[in-house]
């Protein structure tokens, strides 16, 4: 139905245990969940978004704010985001999308419509990004390709994680994006929100950011305000020790 259209999935929940509910935390009297959904739903070259959440009765007022802004939602399972997503792209009859993670509240618009763009040319199943800022970035799938995965793993959990369990699995042609722009390349800025520490960075930089905003835009406000780097410094490597006790395992 949308195969020749942009679609994005964002996938969320409100049960993290590190972060509870931060989906619904409020920056200008808005769920940070609305404002991403907000932004990725008016682009005009994005055609169908979808918050991709869970049937917890947890989600339900997520699910309640998402449908009151007219935000398209599927449920699906708790744990096992390679089959949520799966199942979505199958009901909507998709054959590639987009995913923005939840987390990644400041995902740049130019980088999704460059993935989309690059993941049509149809050499690649999946991409993602280098040397942009961690949470940033989006990643793009072909369904297909992530239905061979799904019928191959042996775990149900792929909640931690999953990105890498594609990228090693050996059924994907993997392509890697990198900024052409060299302002871009700032690996050293985190911006995904996972813990309270990014979250308050998050409002720092939200504040200062005009309407429209783009990737360009919160670099320049950083290399301005250097000090802001370290409100969320610290809990890099807290996140890396995570990921890695976390990570499912093909």
């Amino acid at each position: 139905m949308y195969n020749s259209d942009c679609v994005v999935f964002v996938t969320v929940r409100t049960a993290s245990k590190r972060l509870p509910k931060k989906a619904l935390r409020q920056i200008n009297n808005k769920p940070l969940i609305q404002i991403l959904a907000g932004r990725i739903g008016t682009s005009n070259f994005v055609k169908k978004l979808i918050v991709c959440t869970t049937r917890q009765k947890s989600d339900d007022k997520l699910v309640k704010i998402l449908k009151k802004n007219n935000v398209s939602v599927f449920r699906g399972d708790n744990v096992d985001i390679l089959n949520r997503l799966y199942m979505a792209a199958k009901k909507y009859k998709i054959k590639q999308f987009i995913v923005v993670e939840g987390d990644d509240f400041f995902c740049d618009l130019l980088l999704v419509k460059q993935t989309w763009n690059k993941l049509s040319q149809k050499k690649y199943d999946f991409l993602s990004w280098e040397d942009v800022p961690f949470g940033a970035s989006p990643v793009g799938i072909k369904t297909e390709k992530l239905l061979a995965l799904i019928k191959k793993k042996t775990k149900k959990n792929t909640e931690t994680g999953w990105i890498k369990v594609i990228r090693e699995s050996g059924l994907f042609k993997v392509g890697t994006l990198k900024p052409k722009i060299k302002k871009l390349k700032r690996p050293d800025i985190r911006l995904s929100i996972d813990y309270m520490e990014d979250f308050n960075l998050a409002e720092r930089i939200y504040e200062r950011l005009p309407e429209g905003f783009t990737l360009i835009d919160i670099i320049n406000i950083i290399n301005k305000n250097p000090d802001l780097l370290k409100i969320n410094y610290k809990v890099k490597q807290k996140y890396k020790q995570y990921f890695a006790r976390k990570m499912t395992k093909l």
